[in-house]
């Protein structure tokens, strides 16, 4: 999920491009999407601006000492960001 400034042109160039640069930066990474055989390619979902802040604020966490955790091993962030903006 990721709250664009200015949304690309388009989400699937924009994918494989943060998927190459992630593949050159990590070869663990590199490894694992080998032939999609560990992991597929990244799926990108675009979030309306101000999403992050109003999830933040829901949690009653404003201020510079909290932060939208960027890894999760589960889906519970993700779950409840996805709930807010339906």
């Amino acid at each position: 999920m990721i709250e664009f400034e200015q949304e690309p042109d388009s989400i699937e160039y924009f994918c494989e491009t943060f998927d190459n640069a992630l593949k050159s930066l990590n070869s663990d990474y590199e490894a694992k999407r080998y032939h999609n055989m560990i992991l597929r390619q990244p799926i990108i979902r675009a979030l309306p601006k101000g999403t992050f802040y109003n999830w933040l604020k829901s949690k009653n966490k404003l201020g510079g000492q909290h932060k939208v955790p960027r890894l999760s091993n589960g889906r519970k962030y993700v779950d409840e960001i996805l709930q807010m903006i339906k």
